[in-house]
């Protein structure tokens, strides 16, 4: 006979499932009963064992190391073989020097991309006298593009029984005994040097504002495009500036002040006295936009 307290003759069990929750199930917090697999597989088998291979130290270590040598391989082939410099191309300058300023600039022995720095490449191509370095582009994986304007020989000076050949802007470029050198460029007259020069430097007067006239007075004859016209400069007198044309004309410019007027009105008057066909004489421009003429007695 059933004891009422328990239908169905049944006991109840613990809460928890069997004793030591042989029976699989755990008891949730809302009432529900829930498979433990852990305890009790869905599909009723056990697990596999573990594999013996996963469990062995030596052959652990055998993976890692085939996987660090797969890693390093691929650094390697990143480093020295994809991302570096295989193509450089130089714009400003001649083709003959496409090579003197891939030296300059370290990029000859084809460097890892990344690690190419414009201010070293600046610094490597600057190192050479006849370079200035102006702009570098990097083009993924291995292309540098240099923008440098090459000096160039533009006028010559003597000091001391040693003839110099300057740049538009003002590097001495050589340093020669040979004057005639000099031949085919702008003199430059009355520096005042205490020694000799070198080349790479501006040329080092006792006068600070002597050079930054002559500087001067290269970009404004290079701007009214005088400059092939001009036999020397005489830059001895800060008061009275004076050039000297290839055809006779002797132009008194006055001080520095206002140079781009000057040197305008000037190469006006030039050209009209020589449409003209009046050559030499002597030209007084010492005030911006007014010039006057005195032909030679």
């Amino acid at each position: 006979m059933n004891d009422p307290g328990f239908p169905s003759g049944i006991p109840p069990q613990n809460e928890w499932g069997p004793p030591g929750n042989a029976g699989g199930y755990a008891h949730k917090e809302d009432g529900a009963f829930a498979h433990d697999p852990e305890v009790y597989p869905q599909n009723g088998q056990m697990p596999p064992p573990a594999d013996p291979q996963d469990t062995d130290p030596a052959k652990r270590k055998l993976r890692i190391l085939v996987i660090v040598l797969i890693i390093a391989f691929v650094l390697w082939l990143l480093v020295f073989q994809v991302f570096v410099i295989r193509r450089v191309n130089v714009s400003g300058t001649t083709a003959e020097i496409w090579k003197t300023v891939a030296n300059a600039a370290g990029l000859d022995h084809s460097p890892f991309f990344f690690f190419v720095n414009e201010n070293k490449v600046r610094e490597g191509v600057e190192s050479n006298r006849y370079l200035i370095f102006e702009s570098m582009q990097k083009i993924i994986p291995g292309t540098v593009n240099i923008k440098v304007i090459q000096r160039r020989p533009y006028a010559f000076f003597t000091h001391l029984g040693v003839g110099y050949v300057l740049s538009k802007d003002g590097m001495i470029l050589e340093k020669t005994r040979e004057l005639r050198d000099g031949e085919n460029l702008m003199k430059v007259i009355g520096l005042a040097l205490p020694d000799h020069q070198s080349p790479g430097t501006l040329p080092a007067s006792n006068n600070p504002t002597q050079t930054e006239t002559m500087l001067e007075l290269f970009n404004e004859l290079a701007v009214w495009q005088l400059a092939k016209e001009i036999e020397s400069i005489d830059i001895a007198e800060s008061l009275n500036l004076t050039l000297l044309t290839i055809d006779g004309y002797t132009i008194n410019l006055g001080d520095e002040s206002n140079l781009h007027a000057k040197v305008g009105t000037v190469a006006a008057v030039v050209s009209e006295l020589r449409r003209r066909h009046m050559t030499g004489g002597i030209i007084e421009a010492t005030r911006p936009g007014e010039a006057t003429y005195r032909a030679e007695q």
